[in-house]
């Protein structure tokens, strides 16, 4: 589908009845394997307890989405930010974000950064600090 240049893009909550297949075809494209391709998955994360979920959405296309987890008050994390590829560069991932600070109420957002997005994050208001991913430890097989 080619990208229609006069599309009003609006952010709103994420329905998975509506935007499910369009969050899990972008992660597709991307070739994101979080939710592990699995429909039911993505779902359940996405609407999990103290997790926000936006789309941005063109007439009836899912174009990007974010998920976010806070804490009401003073900070959040952004946990995924996608806009499908032929999508980026018009000003959706920051009209996410945007939309992201006004439905949390969060102060500050912190993230992890892959290095293809750095440019991207750099180009907002930011403070830029060290950060890991940890995993929980794996039992040793006997």
């Amino acid at each position: 589908m080619q990208r229609e240049e006069k599309s009003t893009v609006v952010c709103k909550a994420f329905d998975p009845e509506a935007h499910l297949s369009g969050v899990v075809g972008i992660c597709r494209s991307l070739e994101w394997d979080n939710f592990r391709h699995d429909p039911d998955l993505t779902r359940r994360s996405l609407t999990a307890p103290g997790v926000t979920t936006l789309v941005a959405v063109a007439g009836n296309e899912v174009v990007g989405f974010a998920q976010i987890y806070g804490d009401g008050v003073i900070q959040a994390h952004l946990g995924l930010l996608a806009v499908d590829e032929k999508w980026r560069r018009g000003g959706i991932g920051r009209g996410l974000i945007k939309e992201a600070f006004a439905r949390v109420g969060a102060g500050r957002m912190d993230l992890i950064a892959s290095d293809e997005s750095l440019d991207f994050y750099r180009s907002l208001r930011h403070r830029e600090q060290a950060g890991f991913r940890i995993y929980p430890e794996r039992a040793e097989k006997n």
